[in-house]
């Protein structure tokens, strides 16, 4: 079985030129990111707890490079960092991860690599489709929930938010798919669907939560699946999706990785940044204690 990680790279690369597509490269690393702390909270290693911060709940590797890095990491964090503070530091820090994600499909025989030069002297390097099933496999699922309306899995689930966060509805639906594409993704994705008990403010800011609640109820429904993927999908292109990146801070579209001591901050601490920097704040901005 693929990964999250994996099957967000492989539909990212256009199939014709082995490169990534072009609008996906900005926000794809912020994916892998969100893909891999999504695949390592599907499977259990992973757990919010319930201060809102992520804690290793199984340390035994998965097998993997970059979901293993993932995971030592967060073990090793003390004190426990909340889930936003994670994003960007391993968005900002992760070391290659997209290529770390591509030489683990080439070593599955699932991509192929090839080298050109160009005028002789750039070097260029491709990854064009070596099996294109698992790919097919992968985007199957993915039609049979957004354009047939099938309900979704909780990988699947995950899938369609990382999908909206690195904007490639275009590369993986046909044209006159792209309208339908986005409102069933939206549909998927509204926190009222995925189960995160929130109703419009008054003046239509954002979401208040109905009732007071714990991290726990926040944590029913899809909100696993989808935790991640969209609370990235807010700091990079804003609450709405389909938008502009840089709402938040500097550097990757938004994701500036506010640190401490090579660290990523805690929740006062994002939030006094957030403050100064005029920032996405997600403690008052999505409703949530995170």
């Amino acid at each position: 079985m693929l990964t999250l990680p994996e099957e967000l790279m492989l539909l990212a690369l256009d199939d014709n030129t082995g490169t990534v597509a072009q609008n996906a490269q900005g926000p794809l690393k912020a994916g892998l990111v969100s893909a891999a702390l999504t695949e390592l909270t599907l499977t259990g290693r992973l757990k919010v707890d319930g201060y809102g911060n992520v804690i290793a709940a199984n340390a035994a590797p998965m097998g993997d490079d970059v979901l293993d890095d993932v995971l030592s990491r967060v073990g090793r964090a003390q004190p426990p960092r909340p889930t936003h503070a994670w994003l960007q530091h391993l968005a900002n820090d992760l070391r290659d991860v997209e290529g770390r994600v591509r030489n683990r499909l080439v070593q599955r025989g699932i991509l192929r690599q090839e080298e050109s030069r160009k005028f002789f002297i750039i070097r260029e390097v491709r990854f064009p489709t070596q099996n294109p099933g698992f790919e097919a496999n992968v985007r199957s699922r993915l039609r049979e929930v957004v354009i047939n309306n099938a309900q979704p899995d909780e990988r699947t689930m995950a899938l369609i938010g990382l999908v909206k966060l690195t904007n490639l509805v275009e590369t993986v639906f046909a044209y006159t798919e792209w309208q339908q594409a986005r409102q069933r993704i939206d549909q998927l994705t509204n926190p009222q669907f995925a189960g995160w008990q929130y109703q419009a403010q008054g003046n239509g800011s954002g979401y208040n939560q109905q009732q007071p609640m714990g991290i726990g109820g926040m944590m029913s429904g899809m909100v696993p699946a989808l935790m991640f993927s969209m609370m990235a999908q807010s700091m990079f292109w804003g609450m709405g999706g389909w938008m502009m990146p840089g709402m938040m801070m500097g550097g990757m579209g938004g994701f500036g990785a506010p640190q401490e001591d090579g660290m990523p901050m805690d929740e006062s601490q994002m939030s006094e940044v957030n403050a100064e920097d005029g920032g996405f704040d997600f403690g008052g901005d999505f409703g949530g204690d995170f």
